[in-house]
This record gives structure tokens, sequence and C-alpha cells, in this order.
């Protein structure tokens, strides 16, 4: 039978001081290791309730959106925004009272003001000045229109014209244009603001929210393939280039609610059903939200 060692026996006795102390610091350090853990996850998680990704929609003075990645201590976002909008506020003055007959020989005035203040120009009431001033504001109108992203582009160019049409179209009035390659191009670089699809018989169908070329026919309503509303625009402008690389002409509308998604641009009714039938929804399911998928009519 093994004999039990009793607790006075000689090997508790050999226990010394210095193995006390090992035992202390083995327990200190886990207790610190402990402390430093439960601080680290305070930390990430203080820094992830931080985090905020903030998309703004598109809108006729805002360039492409710009997708920028932000790598926090918890994860990896990636932001769409627009990129920074070009845009002057003129304040109209709330008095001003001016002398005729003492600015006779004025023409023009240069002056330096501050940023928020009101600008008053002062000129003599002539009709050259008023000609003047009418071919310096219809200059202004399209500069403010000119999309610059194709300025440098002289060909049709489909597949270019529909990467760099716009996400999103605000809820309003459309202009749908039937066309052929040149007069499409030539619209596109008219606005920011216009999506574009291929119609039947060589011809294209752009649509924009303005009526960018006054001497054509146009449609104020289109018909198209418009899911239910999504609220998250991230999760929009995502299916919708998801969607272009596919080879559907994609993009979205503003709703009240949030965004629809459009699939595609039809004069008729049935053109929009025949694409609606010869598509894989379940396949396309996996690239994008398309819940609810439907024939629709756009505009009026």
């Amino acid at each position: 039978m093994r004999e039990r060692t009793p607790i006075g026996s000689r090997k508790w006795k050999e226990i010394t001081d210095f193995d006390l102390k090992v035992l202390s610091t083995v327990i200190i350090v886990l207790s610190l290791i402990t402390i430093s853990l439960f601080l680290y996850a305070f930390y990430l998680k203080m820094q992830k309730s931080q985090v905020d990704a903030v998309i703004r929609e598109v809108n006729p003075n805002t360039q492409p959106p710009v997708e920028t990645t932000i790598n926090t201590a918890t994860q990896t976002l990636v932001i769409v925004e627009s990129a920074t909008e070009v845009a002057t506020d003129i304040t109209e003055p709330t008095t001003v009272s001016t002398n005729v007959s003492s600015m006779t020989n004025i023409t023009g005035q240069a002056s330096t003001v501050q940023l928020g203040q009101p600008i008053v120009v002062v000129t003599e009431p002539t009709e050259q000045t008023g000609q003047t001033t009418q071919a310096t504001q219809s200059a202004q109108s399209t500069q403010v229109d000119e999309n610059k992203y194709l300025k440098d582009l002289t060909k049709f160019d489909y597949d270019l014209l529909v990467s760099r049409m716009a996400e999103n179209l605000p809820e309003g009035t459309f202009y749908l244009y039937t066309v052929d390659g040149e007069t499409a191009l030539k619209i596109a670089k008219r606005t920011q603001n216009y999506v574009i699809d291929r119609g039947s018989g060589g011809k294209y169908y752009v649509v924009t929210t303005k009526n960018v070329m006054p001497d054509l026919k146009t449609s104020n309503g289109f018909y198209t393939i418009k899911t239910n509303v999504i609220t998250d625009s991230k999760e929009t402008f995502k299916s919708v280039v998801n969607l272009r690389t596919v080879g559907i002409s994609a993009f979205s509308v503003t709703t009240k609610g949030g965004y629809s998604i459009c699939m595609g641009i039809f004069t008729s009714e049935n053109e929009a059903r025949n694409f609606y039938y010869g598509q894989d929804w379940t396949e396309l399911s996996k690239y994008a939200t398309i819940k609810g998928a439907a024939v629709s009519r756009v505009g009026s």
C-alpha cells in the first residue's frame, strides 16, 4: 500500500521564499494580461460605435461618386460619397439704391467682397450692356450643364456612356429622347444627370432630368423594371454597379422612402415585358437587391 505523506512532511517544508515569489509573479502577470485584454476589448467596442458611414446622394451639381476605404480597429468600411460640389451662392441685397444720373459714365466696377456678402454690380443701363449680360448668363448656364467627363469624347461609345451615366436620378420630371448614337453623345455632354439604354433599330434611349435639347421631340415618361424601395443608399449603389457589370443599364430613382432600382429604359410596356421575362432573376439576385422587380412606368 502507498504511504500517504503528512502535510507536515519534509516535502512541503522544501517550498522556499523564492518559489513563492515566482508564483506571485506569475499570478500578477496573468492578472495584468487579463486586464489588458479587457481594456482592449472595451477600446474596440468604443471604436466600432464611433464609425459612421455617410453616403450623400448624387445630384446634378456633383461629380461621380468617389469610393473611399477606411480601416478601423474592428472592420474595413468602403464609403461611397459624392465629390466636392461646385456651386456659387449669390445672395440678393435687401435694398439697392442707385442714381442713374450720377453714373452715366460708369460702364463697370470691380471690387473685393467677402464670402457670403451680397454682390452689387453697377453698370450703365444701355442696350449693349444688356446684350452682354444675357450672353454672359447663357455662357454660365452652358458651363454649369456641361458634362466635363465627356467633353473630350468625340466619337459615340455606348459602353463608355453607360459607365459614366448617373447612378441616381432625383424624383421629378424626366425627358426621354429616342435618337441615334451621335445625338445621344451630344445630349450626354450637356448634363451629368443622364441614363442611356439600347433601343430598337439602331436607336438609343436617353433620359435626362432637364430638357437639354429643346429642338428634339421628347416624352416625359418611360417604362422600366422597378424594384421595391431600398432605404440603404450604399446597398442601392452597389446593386446598380453590379447590374451594369452583367450588361444591364441600371440606375436608381429617389423616392420618398428611399431608392428604387430601375433596370433598362423602354418606350412601350411590351418592350419592358420582353426584357423582364428574358432575365434569370435567381441569378441576378446573387449580384443585386431586386426584390419586387416588376414592369413599371416612371414619369408622366
